[in-house]
């Protein structure tokens, strides 16, 4: 109990600064004051910090080293208030979850990801690029050769960047955002009540994933069994406009968490798409509303009108009459108002009170602060109680761990950590990143976020054995921080572990040691795992890795498609990635249809699926293209970018001869870059070395030197 006293919230004293613009502090200092006051009630000494007009993020991020490596009160998070330099990254593709556009800086904001892990990882090296001429906030920077490849973040951080919404100029919603939040901490309210959605088109609508996701919040928060608790889920096709029942819900006053899947854009939430349909009368009217949704942009585009018609009438046989309406100004407007009611957008604030004290929204850029208005700021300058919002500044994969940790937050843990931890370059924390829940287990002995900064080894391997999974996941990934813990020790706590969470952490921990055959024995016996997390997963990191090893667990998984829609789809993106002969061999020698009611068929199925779809054999055509003496160089270009999604594992030798060959600077370079992304490959060791020697070859052009050295970087993981 001596180590749990000395872990005490009292004892840590670490320091958060709050960095806030001249104009913001001058007009909101009062608040701003209360707003620290809050924040060392929670056992951090706080420190105001004015920004003037003059900073830069290399003047600023200076500031934020010396204070994290005082010896006083070192911080150990902060906030940035108002007009802050955002950091704009280039290069940094690697380090987000999906953001992979061609960058050009003749349109440098769309080729850029706004990121403060420029402010929050310390170890990450940049060169300043330029300024943006019509938005002075935004800096472009590039990540540097040699800097480190990863994200693994020094500090958590937040934003509080205000907007004129609301009727409100965006000193007045920052005013009242202010006192909002410090209202909200002082009644040290617990997580016990969240709230689950899932959103049109996401994660496949696999019912299978949901189900799944929602026990293992069971496992997160085992106190929301209890009858005084609630974890509730609405899936976007219980209704045809579910964003009604969505507002509804989030506006219960006693809400403390929301997860919210769905797509998304930087001022709206896709919440629908037209809905299934249940009579032939609804199958017409979809029909009917298809028509006239294509001849009006057929027509917006320049069609005569009668041309667009009669296209359709002809090409689906459909009556002439149903067009008839189809211009008036009455058609029009009724099927306006019906999309509009599909999805959620910002105006739909003007009357949404949304109360959740934390809000994930798990969707592509609605967390885009680089913006004027965005639609995390909606949520969080309102006049519910919504204090803290995790989301996203750029686009953002479906399949990600994107609720690492959540379990901790019903132990305590500030917001903040939840990104720290889990710091793809596009999430980001919108609002107060030291909002933290009253733990729900009084008995617990110690304060999480100082453990999270001052607990060694000892500590967290008995935290191996705590009663929850979170703790158990957080304290593998620290012990793998610390080299503390072997890839024996987690595939053993991966096999006889009964948690799903706790399983899933393993893996996830095992795939940072890519080339151990514990990792691949993971991914063989993940396939089959109980939990659908852990089976989607380990058919991504099996396509990502290639072993041939996997091979026949991956035919066993195939031939069951009863594990999931969305297990399904990555599986068979994976296979792309294996040899087809490989394949074909295994599935002949398997025989995994042998107890189907027609085991011919399914076979004979399964073999033209592999040839046609999923096998290395659907890129012999591009593997092809690049030997041959005349490419088309468009599409060389376009196959080398699809590699970054599909490391195309049997061809790694090929593509590493025609980067010795390429005639094009440009895309050598882009080849290299694309290498990079070999890293959970079990043929990344032999890539590195060739990359290496293409790095330290004064021959070649510095371009292609300096993307071999960071892809070399990346690849020994």
């Amino acid at each position: 109990m001596a180590l749990c006293g000395s872990l005490t919230a009292d004892a840590a004293r670490h320091g958060f600064a709050i960095f806030v613009d001249s104009i913001s502090h001058s007009r909101v200092s009062a608040e701003l004051d209360a707003y620290a006051r809050s924040v060392d009630r929670q056992g951090l000494i706080s420190e105001i910090v004015v920004v003037t007009p003059q900073v830069t993020p290399d003047s600023l991020r200076s500031v934020i080293r010396s204070m994290a490596s005082r010896k006083q009160s070192p911080i150990e998070g902060m906030v940035f208030v108002g007009d802050i330099p955002i950091p704009m990254l280039l290069d940094t593709q690697h380090f987000t979850s999906a953001f992979k556009v061609v960058q050009n800086m003749k349109r440098p904001e769309r080729s850029a990801c706004p990121s403060d892990r420029f402010y929050d990882d310390l170890s990450l090296k940049f060169d300043f690029v330029s300024r943006d001429d019509k938005k002075p906030l935004l800096y472009y920077y590039s990540l540097r050769p040699d800097s480190p490849q990863q994200c693994a973040p020094t500090l958590y951080s937040g934003r509080i960047k205000s907007m004129d919404f609301y009727g409100k100029d965006r000193y007045e919603n920052l005013r009242d955002y202010l006192r909002k939040v410090v209202r909200v901490k002082e009644r040290a309210e617990r997580l016990d009540r969240m709230f689950l959605f899932s959103g049109s088109g996401y994660n496949s609508e696999s019912p299978i994933a949901r189900q799944d996701e929602k026990m293992s919040f069971m496992e997160q928060f085992p106190w929301m069994r209890r009858q005084a608790s609630s974890l509730d889920y609405l899936d976007h096709k219980h209704t045809t406009f579910a964003k009604y029942t969505l507002m509804s819900y989030m506006q219960q006053p006693d809400l403390s968490l929301a997860l919210l899947h769905h797509h998304g854009s930087p001022v709206k939430e896709y919440i629908n798409r037209y809905p299934d349909t249940r009579s032939t009368r609804d199958q017409l009217e979809g029909a009917k509303s298809f028509f006239r949704s294509k001849i009006r942009n057929a027509v917006e585009s320049g069609t005569p009108l009668d041309s667009a018609c009669a296209y359709y009438v002809r090409e689906y046989d459909v009556p002439r009459h149903w067009f008839d309406t189809v211009m008036d100004s009455a058609s029009i407007a009724a099927d306006s108002v019906y999309n509009e009611r599909l999805d959620l957008h910002l105006h739909d604030f003007d009357r949404y009170r949304p109360n959740a004290r934390v809000v994930m929204l798990d969707a592509c850029f609605n967390g885009s602060f680089n913006n004027d208005v965005y639609l995390a700021g909606a949520y969080v300058f309102g006049e519910g109680d919504c204090v803290s919002v995790i989301a996203n500044s750029v686009n953002s994969l479906q399949d990600k761990w994107c609720d690492k940790s959540i379990g901790l937050l019903g132990l305590g843990m500030r917001v903040g950590n939840m990104v720290k931890y889990n710091p793809y370059l596009e999430s980001h924390i919108l609002g107060d990143p030291t909002f933290a829940f009253a733990p729900a287990d009084d008995r617990l002995g110690f304060d999480i976020n100082t453990a999270l900064v001052e607990a060694p080894a000892s500590f967290w391997k008995k935290q191996l054995r705590s009663p929850y999974p979170a703790m158990q996941a957080m304290a593998m990934e620290k012990l793998a921080d610390m080299h503390a813990i072997t890839p024996g020790q987690l595939l053993d706590i991966f096999t006889s572990s009964t948690y799903g969470v706790t399983r899933f952490a393993a893996l996830m921990n095992l795939s940072e040691s890519p080339g151990s055959p514990e990792f691949v024995e993971s991914l063989r016996l993940g396939l089959n795992d109980s939990y659908e997390l852990v089976r989607r997963f380990s058919a991504i990191l099996a396509g990502k890795n290639g072993s041939p090893q996997l091979i026949p667990a991956i035919i066993a998984a195939y031939a069951n498609s009863l594990k999931g829609e969305r297990v399904n789809f990555q599986l068979q993106n994976a296979m792309q990635l294996f040899d087809y002969r490989s394949l074909i061999d295994e599935l002949e020698s398997q025989r995994p249809y042998r107890h189907s009611y027609d085991e011919a068929e399914m076979m004979t199925q399964a073999r033209n699926s592999i040839a046609d779809r999923f096998s290395s054999k659907r890129y012999d055509a591009d593997i092809e293209r690049l030997a041959s003496d005349n490419p088309d160089m468009r599409e060389v270009k376009s196959f080398v970018r699809q590699l970054r999604n599909n490391p195309l594992h049997p061809s790694a030798d090929k593509l590493l001869a025609y980067l010795d060959k390429c005639p094009d600077e440009a895309l050598s370079v882009s080849l290299a870059e694309a290498l990079g992304w070999f890293d959970y490959s079990y043929r990344a060791p032999e890539i590195a070395r060739r990359l290496a020697e293409v790095a330290a070859d004064p021959a070649r052009p510095q371009r292609l030197r300096d993307e071999a050295a960071k892809s070399v970087a990346r690849l020994k993981k």
